[in-house]
């Protein structure tokens, strides 16, 4: 989705640490994204840059069931479409 929309990515924490923690940042002039996946607390987010600080979108993806999980991450794409 955020490659389609013309994002690359700027920073990229892609060595899982113990808990399997990522944090990416994707950038589009000036339009970013960043993405995190907080493993140990099991729930990933997204936050947007407007006005010069990060903005975290409302919907948290939670480690749960299936339907759950892939519901929640419809919900954030969703969200992030207005920016996008």
């Amino acid at each position: 989705m955020l490659e389609n929309a013309g994002f690359v990515i700027e920073s990229e924490n892609s060595q899982l640490d113990y808990c399997g923690s990522l944090r990416t940042i994707y950038v589009s002039g000036e339009k970013r994204v960043l993405l995190e996946w907080d493993g140990e607390e099991g729930f990933g987010y997204a936050e947007v840059w407007k006005n010069g600080e990060w903005e975290k979108l409302p919907t948290n993806v939670l480690e749960s069931t299936e339907s759950e999980f892939q519901k929640a991450i419809e919900n954030l794409a969703e969200e992030m479409k207005e920016y996008l």
